[in-house]
C-alpha cells in the first residue's frame, strides 16, 4: 500500500443489512446494476467476488453532500444514505466469476485471469484522483492476495460513447467533455481485446429494451 494513500478499502459484508441497502443505493446512483445486488451477495459468500467499500482515510472529515446526483443526470438527486453512520464514497471488486454465466473471457481462475468489476465512485467525489488510487490498490490485491497474473475489465465501448446518437437514444445529452472511460483505462495500461459486446440493459426514449455496448480490456500484472 502506498504511503500517500488517501483511501481505505473495507470488505463488503453480504449479510449486514446496512451495507446491502447502501450498495443498492449506490447502484441506483451509478445508473445500473441495482438488480445485480443479490447475485453479488451470493458471489461474495462463495468467495468468487471480492467486493470492497471505498472510504476516505480520514472518515471524520467526510460528510455526505445534501445533494448527491445520479450518474449522467446531474440535476436529478439520488436516494439519501440509509444510515448516516455508514458513508462509503464508492465500491469496487476484483472477481473470479462474472455475473453472466455465459461470459468466459473476463475470468479464468485456472490461468490466473481475474476481472475488476462493480467500480463506482459517487459523482460528488469524482475528479479528485481517487479512481486512479483505487485502480492501483485493486491491481495490487489481484496480484499479491489473489495470485492473479492478469486482470480484465469491461466498460462502455468508447467508439459508441463518442457518438451523440448513442447518448440521445437514452434520453441523455451528449457532451464532448464527458469522460471516455475506455480512454481513461487505456492511460492506466489496459488494452481492448473485444468490442461491441451487448452488456448493459437500458430502455430507449422510444420504449425499446436494449443492451448497451461494452468493450473488454486486459492488463498483465507485472
Amino acid at each position: 500500500m502506498t504511503a500517500t494513500r488517501t483511501i481505505e478499502l473495507v470488505p463488503f459484508d453480504p449479510d449486514r443489512s446496512t451495507e446491502v441497502e447502501e450498495l443498492k443505493r449506490q447502484r441506483v446512483l451509478c445508473g445500473w446494476g441495482s438488480d445485480k445486488v443479490e447475485v453479488w451477495r451470493d458471489q461474495v459468500r462463495r468467495g468468487v467476488k471480492n467486493l470492497y467499500w471505498i472510504f476516505p482515510t480520514d472518515r471524520g472529515a467526510y460528510k455526505t453532500p445534501e445533494f448527491e446526483p445520479i450518474n449522467h443526470k446531474v440535476d436529478e438527486a439520488g436516494p439519501p444514505p440509509p444510515d448516516l453512520s455508514f458513508q462509503p464514497i464508492g465500491h469496487v471488486s476484483v472477481d473470479w466469476e462474472d455475473y453472466d454465466p455465459n461470459e468466459t473471457t473476463l475470468c479464468d481462475r485456472e490461468n490466473g485471469v481475474c476481472t475488476l468489476a462493480s467500480f463506482f465512485i459517487l459523482l460528488s467525489q469524482q475528479g479528485k484522483g481517487l479512481g486512479s488510487l483505487v485502480m492501483k490498490e485493486m491491481e495490487l490485491k489481484a496480484k499479491h492476495e489473489l495470485g492473479a497474473r492478469s486482470i480484465t475489465l469491461n466498460t462502455i465501448d468508447g467508439e459508441y460513447a463518442s457518438q451523440p446518437w448513442w447518448w440521445e437514444q437514452q434520453g441523455l445529452t451528449f457532451s464532448a467533455a464527458t469522460r471516455n472511460n475506455e480512454q481513461w483505462y487505456q492511460r492506466l495500461g489496459y488494452t481492448a481485446y473485444k468490442r461491441a459486446v451487448p452488456r448493459y440493459p437500458t430502455t430507449t426514449v422510444d420504449g425499446r429494451d436494449i443492451l448497451l455496448e461494452a468493450v473488454f480490456m486486459r492488463k498483465e500484472l507485472q
